[in-house]
C-alpha cells in the first residue's frame, strides 16, 4: 500500500510540470496544499488532502475577483476571515460547483494513484480551464445568474459565501450596469428584511457603497 509521502510526491510532481510552467505556485504544507494562479483581475486556487487512512481529495476551481472581492472586504461580514493565511486563502467569488464540487477517492495501489492524477490535470487542462475563461469574465457571471433565478434557483449556486453570496451578487449586477439592478435590490432586500439577523448592518453598508461603485461593462 502506498504511504501518504509516496502519494504526495507522485501528485505534486506531476501537477508542478503541468502548473509551473502557466504561473501556479504550490503550497504544499499544512492539511490542504493548494496550487494558486495570480492574475490581474483574478486569483484562481484549487486543493487537496492527502488523509492518513488512504483518502484523497481533490477540490475544484474556486475563483477571486478583484473588481467584487475589494468591496466585500470593505463591507466586512459577521464571518471575519482577516486571522486566515493570505498567501493560501482566498476570498472566492464564485465556485465550480459543475457535476460533483470535489473528488474523493481511496488511493491503494499505484494505478489508482495514476488514475487519480490523470484525471485532476484532465479536469484543470479542458473543464476547469473552460470555467475560468468563462467565469472570469462578470458578464458571464450575471448572466448565469439570471438563469438561476429564472428557474426558480439561488444565486449560491455559483455564488461563494453564505448571505453575502447575496452581496456578490449585486456587486456584480452593479459592476456590469445590468438593467435589472433595482429588480436585484428588491429581491435581495426581500430576503434580508423578511428575517433580520446579524447581517443586516453589513447589508445597509452595501447598498451605501453601491451608490458610488461605477459600472466597468455595459451589458
Amino acid at each position: 500500500m502506498l504511504t501518504k509521502k509516496e502519494k504526495k510526491e507522485y501528485v505534486f510532481k506531476k501537477l508542478d510540470e503541468v502548473l509551473k510552467p502557466q504561473g501556479y505556485k504550490g503550497i504544499k504544507t499544512g492539511g490542504d496544499p493548494c496550487y494558486i494562479i495570480n492574475k490581474e483581475n483574478y486569483r484562481c486556487k484549487f486543493y487537496l488532502n492527502f488523509s492518513d487512512m488512504g483518502d484523497l481529495y481533490f477540490s475544484k476551481y474556486s475563483m477571486s475577483i478583484r473588481q467584487v472581492e475589494s468591496i466585500v472586504e470593505e463591507i466586512s461580514s459577521p464571518n471575519d476571515t482577516s486571522h486566515l493565511d493570505k498567501e493560501r486563502y482566498i476570498s472566492p467569488t464564485i465556485l465550480d460547483t459543475s457535476k460533483n464540487s470535489y473528488l474523493y477517492k481511496i488511493i491503494e495501489t499505484q494505478k489508482e494513484l495514476e488514475d487519480f492524477t490523470n484525471w485532476v490535470i484532465d479536469y484543470l487542462e479542458k473543464e476547469g480551464k473552460h470555467f475560468i475563461e468563462t467565469y472570469s469574465y462578470l458578464p458571464n457571471i450575471l448572466k448565469k445568474m439570471d438563469e438561476l433565478q429564472a428557474e426558480g434557483k439561488y444565486w449560491s449556486e455559483i455564488l461563494s459565501g453564505c448571505e453575502d453570496n447575496l452581496f456578490r451578487g449585486l456587486i456584480i449586477s452593479k459592476l456590469c450596469n445590468d438593467k435589472n439592478y433595482n429588480k436585484k435590490i428588491e429581491y435581495v432586500d426581500s430576503i434580508f428584511y423578511e428575517s433580520p439577523d446579524d447581517w443586516i448592518p453589513y447589508y445597509e453598508k452595501l447598498k451605501e457603497r453601491l451608490k458610488s461603485v461605477e459600472p466597468i461593462y455595459n451589458v
